[in-house]
Order: C-alpha cells, then structure tokens, then sequence
C-alpha cells in the first residue's frame, strides 16, 4: 500500500528541502526555473501573481509572496497552514484541512498511531498510516 507518506516525501518534502537550500545557499536573484519548480508554478503564472515580468530571477520576498498566493498543491497547503497560526502540534481537523485529507482517514491514523495531537516531528509517522489510493492525490 502506498502511503501519504510517500506522496509528501516525493512531491511537497523534496521541493520544500530543495528550495530551503537554494534559500540558504544562493544568492538574489535565485534562478527562476529552480524556484518555480519548487513551488510547481509556471513562469506565466508567477508573473501573474507578481505582476511583474521575471527575467534574470527571483528574490526572497517574491519567493515568498508567490507561496502566500499560488494556486498549486504546495502553495495551498503553505496558505493552510498559515492559516492554522502554525502549530507546534496538531489535532486531525487542522492536518485534514492543511493537506487536504478526508477528516475520518486522518482519525483514523491518529487513532492508528496514537498521534493526537501530532507534533510537527511526528506528522511523517501519521501520514504513514493514511492509504494514499483513499485521498484524491498521486504519483
């Protein structure tokens, strides 16, 4: 069975890890077909959003302001989260609202794993026992 789990690892976890490098390591402006990438937006959506052309990058603050306005599977769940004043730990309505799970799966595996509330270091655990063929995402 395939796991939420492994879906976040693969797909938000690997482009949050890369961006927070690039972050942390390079300098303004960061290059633009990495960072979009990390935030799975296209060059004409970002432009869009920033109202403003992107021609030699991006910066922080862009960078940022792009996560607080996308519309992509990444962006969302950082506005969620956002919006949940960003927890120490969580209770399974607030992990079912920020990752967009079915409320009664997440209770499940708190139930399942023991996790509620779940701490933020403990959340890997609880996505583990959440069936990724039962939520609407994929591989």
């Amino acid at each position: 069975m395939a796991t939420f789990l492994e879906y976040y690892e693969r797909e938000i976890m690997s482009r949050l890890t890369m961006a927070d490098l690039i972050l942390k390591t390079g300098q303004e402006p960061y290059d633009l077909t990495q960072m979009l990438s990390c935030l799975q937006l296209s060059k004409e959506q970002a432009e869009g959003l920033l109202e403003t052309a992107l021609v030699r990058g991006i910066t922080r603050s862009q960078f940022l302001s792009l996560l607080q306005k996308g519309d992509s599977v990444i962006c969302r769940m950082f506005q969620r989260e956002l919006s949940c004043g960003l927890p120490a730990a969580y209770t399974p309505a607030q992990i079912s609202y920020i990752y967009d799970l079915d409320l009664e799966q997440v209770e499940q595996a708190a139930e399942q794993t023991g996790l509620n509330p779940c701490q933020g270091k403990s959340l890997s655990r609880l996505f583990s026992a959440i069936d990724l063929s039962r939520t609407q995402y994929w591989f």
